[in-house]
């Protein structure tokens, strides 16, 4: 497969699914659409348990219990409101590669393989922006900080040689 050769250049791609613990979608034949991977996340987070309730009123561990049900509900909304997906698609199409391998259908699965490998290199290069981005806008405020320290620089100048014109 193509991908298996070019992996190493979009590790930067898969930081919208290491962003948030999104469950894993089971390998299988079945082909699946975006809508049906944010499904699944939803039902899934739905139905897992949350840490046990401790016998003993032990307040850190009823925290960690609210702290987890709480993060689970702002991803569910955030999945729902479509804030997650770039990673469903990304999940979709590494599923849709697999399944319609199996399923014996090699173009078609080229074709998704493809269009991962497109919408990673998209993402990469969102990253990258990103990145540069952040680093001008650092640039740009060391940049702000010498020339303001050079002004300063000045007026101290000025002023030592003000008082040296005065005492000498």
């Amino acid at each position: 497969m193509i991908f298996s050769r070019i992996a190493p250049l979009f590790l930067a791609a898969l930081a919208p699914l290491a962003a948030a613990d999104f469950p894993v979608v089971r390998r299988s034949d079945r082909v699946l659409t975006v809508a049906q991977v944010k499904t699944f996340w939803v039902n899934r987070l739905r139905a897992q348990a949350l840490p046990t309730k401790a016998t003993s009123p032990d307040p850190e561990n009823e925290d960690t219990r609210r702290v987890e049900a709480h993060r689970r509900r702002v991803l569910m909304e955030e999945i729902r409101a479509g804030q997650h997906d770039l990673a469903a698609r990304l999940v979709c199409l590494s599923h849709n590669v697999e399944a319609w391998s199996r399923l014996g259908d090699e173009s078609k699965s080229e074709a998704s393989e493809q269009r991962l490998i497109f919408l990673r290199e998209h993402v990469a290069r969102l990253v990258t922006l990103e990145a540069q981005r952040e680093a001008a806008v650092k640039l740009g405020e060391a940049a702000d900080r010498t020339v303001a320290m050079s002004e300063e620089i000045q007026r101290l100048k000025g002023l030592l040689a003000r008082q040296d014109e005065a005492c000498g």
